[in-house]
């Protein structure tokens, strides 16, 4: 009986820690960029939780002869377990959307979609 109860409870304090490791609520919490590329294109996105909600701000800078364009953006979207689905908006609209999961606690990876254009992005936590 003895052994039982101590079996039981190993099995609930691995269920809890794994649970809580896998799906906190703030795990998108704080600022997530991509490396700057030689061209001068990155992207760098400062994300806060509420409950299922992301929101955020950032910065998108392609490459070419401009700067940083089209520059600051905001974010909103939700998580979705360890997954998230964001839309990230430039001044004039939406600019595109990034969907995808957490990796670790320190990287994002998946799909930034941007008008007909699509490809792997992934973000590291800084």
């Amino acid at each position: 009986m003895k052994a039982c109860v101590v079996r039981l409870v190993f099995v609930l304090a691995a269920v809890g820690c794994s649970s809580s490791r896998l799906s906190p609520g703030d795990y998108l919490d704080g600022a997530w960029g991509a490396p700057n590329n030689p061209g001068g294109s990155g992207i760098s996105l400062s994300l806060a939780t509420l409950g299922s909600k992301v929101m955020g701000t950032g910065e998108v800078c392609g490459g070419g002869p401009r700067a940083c364009s089209p520059g600051s953006v905001t974010i909103t979207g939700q998580r979705l377990g360890v997954g998230f689905q964001l839309t990230v908006h430039d001044g004039s609209g939406v600019l595109a959307t990034y969907s995808g999961q957490l990796i670790g606690q320190n990287e994002l990876q998946g799909a930034w979609t941007e008008a007909n254009d699509s490809g792997t992005l992934t973000l590291y936590r800084r």
